[in-house]
């Protein structure tokens, strides 16, 4: 049981490495796509384009398909598209391509945590799905501290070629160890009726939607951040900062985050690492008088955002019970956290190039301080529904 869901968290760090394979080695992009300007954004944003329209739809259709069929269908079509990315074909093919893979990513991070939320037995569950919540730091730290060197050694094409080959390995061993589960109920066919009836029945739901309001504003400033932040380093400090930013906010989550949930609900948990992230943001506008300690404020900030990926995960089989609903939160979830990266990096980007760090600093409070707001609220909203029904 523990090897199926460590597997079902390397096939998450491989879906997570479809963003980051672009991210961290996008100045190798640019160099191979020469004249797109500021269009060649679209190859990191169009693999979020997918999980924004489809990402509550793609959890009722997993719900009536089946999450294992699924996670390995995506497993092998992600595999197949990176194979094709390897060729570097042309722009207009290679963004089509990216915009399809991101129906492969959205796949797997709904299917793989939900099937970790229904394997995984009460006592483990929020560690595991704390586990869960590391796979962006992970695959970032990889592919930044890997991945980078791989693809300026032996080129592009390398990396994605490893990076396919990895998701179909991954696709063959889950195959083998993931059970088959018998159908226990079986649901409606699913109708416009019914997925606009879903949408709205998860987003009103401050128990299903709880997960997701938070996560909305934590996927828009962790890869834009970790992103945008080494262009105010040193080059001796770049290199460094960039993979350490994620891995702190992995270290985080696996120490300090399942210590806390151990004895504190998740959601107080994440709020306070949306506090926490925001009061160490403003501590950067002391540039000048923290000189180059300024790198590592950033880094701790990154590191406080590991209880809001700790807590944010660990909420959804907490607050629902049922996994119809805990596939719909992760829908939703998916749904919100392609939002963010959507929206993230071109608005922090805009606002740097217009305030420089200012604009980074007012970017991180205001989103950080909205993460903890919005759940504040929703937490407000549950306990007076519980208050009425018991009434």
């Amino acid at each position: 049981m523990r090897l199926t869901i460590f597997l079902l968290w390397l096939a998450g760090v491989l879906a997570a490495g479809q963003f980051a394979k672009v991210a961290v080695t996008f100045p190798l992009f640019r160099e191979a796509y020469p004249g797109f300007g500021p269009t060649l954004g679209f190859l990191v944003s169009a693999l979020s384009l997918m999980g924004l329209i489809f990402g509550l739809f793609s959890g009722m259709i997993l719900s009536r398909l089946g999450f294992r069929r699924i996670l390995l269908l995506a497993l092998s079509f992600g595999g197949a598209l990176s194979l094709l990315q390897a060729s570097l074909p042309g722009f207009g093919l290679m963004l089509i391509s990216r915009a399809l893979e991101g129906a492969a990513h959205l796949m797997i991070v709904v299917a793989a945590p939900t099937l970790i939320g229904q394997i995984a037995p009460p006592s483990w569950r929020n560690t595991a799905m704390a586990l869960w919540s590391t796979v962006f730091a992970v695959a970032f730290a990889l592919f930044s501290w890997l991945g980078l060197p791989l693809a300026q050694s032996f080129g592009l094409p390398m990396l994605m070629i490893l990076h396919g080959l990895l998701l179909w390995i991954m696709a063959l061993i889950l195959s083998r160890v993931l059970p088959i589960r018998p159908r226990t109920e079986r649901l409606p066919p699913l109708t416009l009726r019914e997925i606009i009836a879903k949408h709205v029945a998860a987003y009103s739901s401050p128990s299903i939607a709880a997960p997701a309001a938070g996560w909305l504003f934590y996927a828009m400033s962790f890869v834009a951040i970790v992103t945008v932040f080494p262009d105010f380093l040193p080059d001796a400090q770049r290199g460094v900062i960039s993979g350490v930013m994620p891995l702190a906010a992995l270290s985080v989550s696996m120490t300090l985050g399942i210590s806390l949930l151990r004895h504190v609900s998740p959601v107080t948990v994440l709020i306070t690492g949306f506090v926490l992230a925001a009061v160490l943001a403003l501590c950067l506008s002391f540039g000048e008088s923290l000189g180059p300690a300024r790198a590592w404020v950033a880094v701790a900030m990154l590191g406080a955002l590991g209880l809001v990926q700790s807590g944010s995960f660990a909420s959804i089989p907490m607050l629902n019970t049922t996994p119809e609903d805990q596939s719909l939160a992760n829908g939703a979830l998916a749904q919100t956290g392609n939002a963010g990266n959507l929206i993230g990096t071109p608005l922090l980007l805009w606002l740097v190039d217009r305030f420089g760090m200012t604009g980074l600093i007012g970017f991180a409070v205001l989103v950080f301080c909205a993460g903890a707001m919005v759940h504040l609220w929703l937490m407000t909203l549950r306990k007076h529904g519980a208050r009425r029904r018991r009434a």
